[in-house]
């Protein structure tokens, strides 16, 4: 495999201390015609030391003229407590005008550098002033362009997406989250367009024939990655907060009804962050943008968060309640990074878990509070916390805290280390600190470093001194070290054994890792154990922080971990397993327990600790189950093993297993939905159908095929059932029903049903008609934002990385030889911008998937076969 080499330090990339931004006045005007757009900005800098040169960050952009000048321009305001200066104006006279003789491009580090013909002295007020131009692209980056339709009618509008290096695709700027200034922005548009920015129009004034010029207020002082403007034709609806903030949703024509739940949520969510975190939301508005074509769910613009429209609108007759609780998350985690990334924003991207892991986690409290029906942390257990052990359990994962110099290494820590690792480690915290040292804590962190940039420490350092503990020791290990431990659980002479190494989900990397100290990492672990469920967080709790530690033994049986709140796997000896069935079995033990266990046990069997018949052995205490949750961590153990043990007689024992096991599950719950039925239970029910009807369960795939005929004669189903529909037919159909898929894909509007649709494709049985899936998921049916969802799922697998990681995810669930001998072979010879800790991942995945499928092999056989 092929590696790029940048260097080991920041000199190459990181842009000079010695020219400081602090204030942008910018001026861009779109052709939405032929997708192009000029500009002119002048950038107010303080320069700290002579210089004959300014190196600034640009990419994709034609600089024509640069030009620096003294500034005499007064203050005319604050806001946030930061002085607001006009620049470029013509308020006043400049002096000493200086033009560069020459600009030169660095494709490398994405920069260009201006040279003058005379040095330019120290100045705390120098105006740099730019005119360039550059086009509106297709990729979803920096300034670009989306499409939609307005009845029948092909439209664009251009917006932004600069998160983490993009906004030097649309205008020359210092882009780093540290040089952190004000922006004034104008933008010149078509008479009948709305322009939206980050802050409210200030003047609307006439241009040139056909046009005007919107300037908007100035920005808080923040980082060039959270600047947006977006021009096109809009409708949206408005409320205001508690706190006097304009809360406004923006779509386009012809889906403002969709708009509703988002405004309701908004406002909620906005109000119990300015209460939680004490501090008020500093802008009077916010502006939740649905783009039509979006790379991520959705980004934290400070004022005006942009979203992929599935993360933002819900249709009360078409969405289905994982979809609402879905937006219903990505508005919390956006609405919390308001604080929590753009109010105090990290100072290098080596921090970036301090944005994306807090957001992650502190949306559960939010939606906690404003639907408290929804039960929402189990699903923080079963998804943010899930998909942290499985991605950390890798050799070749990487710590939270990671060193990173060039943009390309930037985007391979967007992942779930970051984000639901972050947040796991988070809650971890929190719950051993208790909830009011953990609030305060972030109140006194937050207020400290306002409108400025922060490191990890500078959280640890807050938290600490609010809780009195010694926070920063602990925490140390776990930002600083890649992986987590498995905490074995034993009886030794009368007493609880507790003991703890690094947990490998690949036998083949433990090996590899015995021999470093990748293997020998030991991590302060607050370990909760007990029988006690009511009162857990009060008693037996230990900080588990040697390789070994012995203490009394709890009567009866014991659950460690209590609450899934400790981010760690846990391997009971025999005897404390025997003795957890009862409690389980008779549902003592809440869903979270419950799930735990199972889960890990699926786990221990992957990294061949336990063999895999004794996880499936195992799941006959949960013969009485019926929370969601735990049924969604038996659904995914087996899946992965159907996976794994694909093209063997294994396989059809493990559906067969799938139908004893589900079957019961669709006769309590029925098809059809109960009135004000939890969540839980319609999650539940669209679970249980598809496993069956991917087992080949015959009366619900007969079923299945009852309501995909009416769905076909104009019927409406329920929403939440249609995704199991969905991949029922497919996982049983053929050539037939695939066109039918395609022609309702290409005709359908409203992107989560399109999302659906999409989603099912990859379930079909016959290779070539998944070939035809892959072509069509790059055709001009697909929007690029969908591609990469749609071959991931071919497999039917996939931990969802941005676009390039989580299309080469779709390989790694195999088990086959030749699929790792070809996936090597390729990537010894192409380089794969980005994703190179991603290949290193999917060989290891896959060489795991041989040697496990080699050693349980034969023994799963036995065991089914019985």
């Amino acid at each position: 495999m092929q590696k790029k080499n940048y260097g080991t330090n920041k000199k190459g990339v990181r842009l000079s201390k010695d020219i400081i931004p602090l204030e942008y006045d910018i001026q861009l005007k779109p052709d939405l015609e032929n997708f192009t757009f000029t500009g002119i900005e002048t950038i107010k800098v303080a320069i700290r030391a002579k210089t004959k040169s300014i190196t600034i960050h640009s990419k994709d952009i034609d600089i024509e003229t640069a030009n620096i000048s003294l500034s005499k321009k007064s203050s005319r305001g604050t806001y946030g407590g930061v002085a607001s200066v006009g620049v470029g104006s013509g308020e006043s006279g400049n002096s000493n005008k200086i033009f560069a003789e020459k600009i030169s491009y660095n494709e490398k580090t994405e920069t260009a550098t201006f040279f003058f013909p005379q040095y330019i002295p120290i100045a705390k007020n120098a105006e740099l002033t730019l005119v360039f131009q550059g086009i509106l692209n297709d990729r979803m980056r920096g300034f670009y362009r989306s499409k939609y339709h307005v009845e029948g009618v092909e439209q664009h509008m251009a917006t932004t997406q600069f998160e983490a290096t993009d906004a030097r695709r649309a205008f020359p700027c210092f882009d780093e989250p540290a040089h952190k200034a004000i922006f004034n922005v104008s933008l010149i548009i078509p008479k009948g367009h709305t322009a939206i920015s980050n802050t409210l129009p200030v003047t609307v004034l006439e241009h040139e024939a056909g046009y005007e010029i919107v300037r908007f207020s100035p920005t808080p002082k923040m980082s060039t990655y959270l600047l947006a403007f977006i021009i096109g034709n809009f409708e949206f609806v408005e409320a205001k907060t508690n706190s006097g903030v304009l809360v406004r949703v923006f779509t386009t024509p012809g889906k403002v009804h969709q708009a509703g739940f988002a405004l309701e949520c908004t406002v909620k969510t906005l109000e119990f962050y300015e209460e939680y975190f004490d501090i008020p939301y500093p802008l009077p508005t916010l502006d939740m943008i649905a783009i039509p074509d979006f790379t991520s769910l959705a980004m934290e613009n400070w004022g005006a968060i942009t979203f992929r429209e599935i993360g933002l609108l819900v249709d009360e007759k078409n969405t289905s309640i994982s979809t609402k609780e879905m937006v219903a998350e990505v508005i919390a985690h956006e609405l919390a990074h308001q604080w929590f990334g753009n109010l105090v924003t990290m100072e290098w991207w080596t921090h970036l878990w301090l944005n994306e892991g807090f957001a992650s986690y502190i949306p559960y409290l939010a939606i906690e509070k404003i639907f408290p029906e929804w039960n929402i942390w189990e699903r923080f257990t079963t998804d943010t916390l899930n998909i942290a052990l499985r991605l950390d359990s890798l050799k070749n994962t990487h710590p939270i805290e990671v060193e990173v110099h060039h943009p390309d290494e930037i985007s391979e820590i967007f992942d779930a280390v970051s984000y639901s690792k972050g947040a796991s480690v988070i809650a971890m915290l929190a719950d051993f600190l208790g909830e009011k040292d953990f609030r305060d804590g972030l109140r006194h962190y937050l207020k400290k470093h306002s409108y400025k940039n922060t490191e990890t420490l500078h959280l640890w350092q807050a938290l600490g001194k609010v809780s009195k503990k010694p926070v920063a020791k602990m925490m140390k290990q776990w930002t600083s070290k890649g992986g987590y431990p498995v905490v074995k659980a034993e009886i030794e002479k009368g007493k609880l054994a507790f003991s703890q190494e690094r947990f490998f989900s690949s036998a083949v990397s433990k090996k590899k890792a015995g021999r470093t100290q990748e293997g020998k990492t030991i991590w302060p672990v607050p370990v909760s154990y007990g029988t006690n469920v009511d009162e857990k967080r009060k008693k037996n709790k230990i900080l588990l922080s040697a390789k070994k530690i012995i203490t009394s033994l709890p009567r009866q049986w014991v659950k460690v971990n209590l609450g899934e709140s400790g981010f760690f796997r846990t391997a009971y000896s025999s005897e404390l397993l025997e003795k957890l069935r009862a409690p389980i079995e008779e549902k003592i033990l809440p869903s979270y327990d419950r799930l735990g266990v199972v889960r890990d046990l699926f786990a221990l069997s992957e990294a061949g600790i336990i063999p895999t018949e004794q996880a499936l052995e195992f799941l006959s205490s949960y013969k009485n189950e019926d929370s969601y949750v735990v049924w969604v961590e038996i659904s995914r153990g087996l899946a992965q093993l159907e996976q794994v043990f694909a093209k063997t007689n294994i396989e059809r024992k493990l559906r067969e297993l799938n139908i004893i096991l589900f079957s019961p599950l669709i006769k309590t719950l029925g098809w059809d939905a109960k009135p004000n039925e939890p969540n839980t239970q319609s999650l539940l029910r669209s679970l249980a159908i598809a496993r069956l009807g991917h087992a080949g369960h015959k009366d619900t795939v007969n079923k299945a095929r009852v309501l995909w005929n009416a769905m076909q004669n104009g019927e409406q189903i329920h929403p939440d059932i249609r995704s199991a529909i969905y991949t029922t037919i497919a996982s049983n159909s053929g050539l037939k029903e695939y066109e039918i898929f395609i022609r309702r894909y290409k005709a359908e509007v409203l992107h989560e049903e399109q999302h659906r649709l999409g989603g099912a494709l990859g379930n079909f049985p016959d290779p070539k008609i998944l070939s035809r899936v892959c072509e069509f998921s790059i055709s001009k049916y697909v929007r690029p934002q969908d591609t990469a969802s749609i071959l991931t799922l071919v497999s039917r697998y996939g931990e969802g990385l941005r676009a390039l990681g989580g299309m080469l995810k779709a390989i790694s669930p195999s088990a086959e030889e030749k699929h790792l001998k070809s996936f090597k072979k390729f990537f010894k010879s192409h380089n794969a911008p980005g994703a190179d800790r991603t290949i290193e991942q999917i060989i290891e995945r896959m060489e795991s998937n041989v040697e496990w499928l080699k050693r349980d092999k034969n023994g799963l056989a036995e065991f089914l076969g019985e």
